[in-house]
């Protein structure tokens, strides 16, 4: 249910100087990239050692503990943890990055961007907000609809060891907040698909928001206030979600018709409103937003199936993980349904 939405950055300087040739916009985004990512490593401590400080805030010390707990429960679903998360940095503001998702305005058609070793991606991540906010602007002169926000974590999909940062920790969500975080990047480090970002996204999703029911039933009691509490946040996102779905699906249905421009975009006016309305928005998203959110939520049901058909996480990680960019007809293809199907099958096999 994560309300922190992950982000693969290219994050090494040596990953920023190696694709430095490869394009203005994609050489300046590699480089801040990069940048970013150092200043972090210098900034980084110890967790042991944040948690010892005096100074340090009694519930950040107290959600810095839990990120031990969880990992012990990650490794024993099936998760690698692979050294991530022994480090904390603060960070200042609302997010890590900011992340700007491009979209045509009359077709769910995102802007890619694509980079040698790591692929393509229909989001960027930039460090610093103004950065952002200047490339979400050319890019609307060029036409896009865009949409920009603060990312609080983010994963190297097992490239670099990952830290605790502080966007991660909000008291408000608690161990509810923090569980899920981890979990949804940690799926990240252990299930990732070249040129599948839509794969990846809901893959880590739908796993982590199930694991997250199932750690804190195990960490408070399947009757505790911290699980019911939870659920009724995942059973709200999840009834957003279905008015989200049905509005992609009218949306969609209009700009594959055959009607004029302007009939095409009067009724992609009164749908966005009406949506806007029905969940209490005070303005209508655009398609820059409504893509994202597609990003991170394909293929629940079949998601499910699978998690039947294998029953423990281990299996279903297991089965996750031998999909390979093969299972799909395209990079970047959307629905994920087939792929999941063949590792039900794999595990069926079993």
């Amino acid at each position: 249910m994560s309300r922190v939405r992950s982000l693969l950055v290219a994050s090494a300087v040596a990953f920023a100087v190696a694709t430095a040739a490869s394009g203005c916009v994609r050489a300046r985004y590699a480089v801040q990239a990069g940048f970013g990512q150092l200043d972090l490593w210098q900034r980084a401590r110890p967790r042991a050692e944040v948690i010892a400080d005096p100074d340090t805030d009694p519930a950040t010390r107290a959600l810095l503990i839990e990120v031990d707990r969880v990992l012990a429960f990650a490794r024993a679903s099936g998760l690698a943890t692979r050294g991530n998360y022994d480090r904390y940095v603060p960070i200042a503001g609302e997010g890590v990055v900011w992340f700007v998702t491009a979209c045509r305005p009359l077709a769910f058609e995102p802007k890619l961007w694509r980079f040698p070793l790591v692929g393509s991606f229909p989001y960027l991540g930039w460090f610093d907000q103004r950065d952002a906010i200047a490339f979400a602007r050319r890019l609307e002169r060029a036409g896009w609809e865009v949409y920009v926000r603060p990312v609080a974590a983010y994963s190297t999909g097992g490239w670099l060891r990952d830290p605790v940062l502080s966007t991660m920790l909000d008291p408000g969500r608690g161990v509810r907040g923090l569980a899920n975080t981890l979990l949804h990047e940690l799926v990240h480090a252990n299930v990732l698909v070249p040129d599948q970002s839509v794969f990846n996204e809901s893959v880590a999703t739908f796993v982590a928001d199930a694991m997250t029911a199932d750690y804190l039933a195990q960490r408070f009691g399947a009757a505790s206030d911290e699980l019911a509490q939870y659920r009724r946040e995942l059973a709200d996102e999840r009834r957003a979600g279905e008015r989200l779905r049905r509005a992609v699906a009218d949306l969609d249905a209009v700009y594959r018709s055959d009607a004029p421009e302007a009939v095409k975009r009067r009724r992609k006016r009164r749908l966005l409103r009406a949506l806007a309305a029905d969940l209490g928005w005070g303005e209508p998203p655009n398609n820059a937003y409504l893509m994202q959110f597609r990003t991170y939520h394909a293929g629940f049901a079949a998601l499910a199936r699978l998690r039947r058909a294998c029953g423990a996480w281990p299996r279903v990680l297991e089965a996750l993980r031998a999909v390979t960019p093969r299972d799909f007809p395209a990079p970047q293809h959307e629905p994920i349904d087939a792929a999941v199907a063949a590792s039900i099958g794999r595990c069926r096999a079993d």
